[in-house]
């Protein structure tokens, strides 16, 4: 199997994964603040979002032969991306987020598409935004989502 299908089949099974870990909690559950006080389910799921469509974006750029990230963008602190990210979907309700989750993976995927096979080698900048922000990103966030709903359940338990 070629690379970028390989690549693209862990991507397609780690967002499956992660949308398993919130697709069945109720509005509230869904809009829960439990990492920090400020972030739940809705904020990582788009915050996601926001960075498929921002390497969906690099990867456009790069089938043209220019550089990832626009002129004058700096994508090496996240954070004030992921704020923005999660900012966006303040009010939305689950299953839009997860709609346009599954929007950008598409739009993700299409861009990766437009590449030549050689830049998913390991190592090269499309391969990394597949691994980083992508499969390993996913898998980060299904774990971190289980374990607070294990809590959850755990603390529910204890009070019964």
């Amino acid at each position: 199997m070629p690379k970028l299908e390989r690549l693209i089949s862990d991507l397609e099974t780690a967002h499956d994964e992660f949308v398993s870990t919130v697709k069945d909690l109720d509005e509230r559950r869904f809009e829960e603040k439990w990492l920090d006080g400020r972030w739940g389910a809705r904020e990582i799921a788009a915050h996601h979002t926001g960075w498929l469509g921002q390497l969906a974006g690099g990867m456009e750029r790069m089938s043209r032969g220019e550089k990832p990230s626009e002129p004058g963008v700096d994508w090496s602190d996240p954070h004030p991306w992921n704020e923005m990210f999660a900012e966006r979907a303040k009010g939305k309700r689950q299953d839009q987020v997860l709609r346009e989750l599954g929007k950008g993976l598409q739009s993700f995927i299409e861009s990766a598409r437009k590449l030549p096979e050689d830049r998913f080698e390991e190592g090269r900048s499309a391969h990394k935004m597949f691994e980083g922000a992508g499969i390993a990103h996913f898998h980060e966030s299904a774990e971190m989502i289980r374990r607070w709903r294990e809590r959850e359940a755990l603390t529910r338990s204890a009070h019964n």
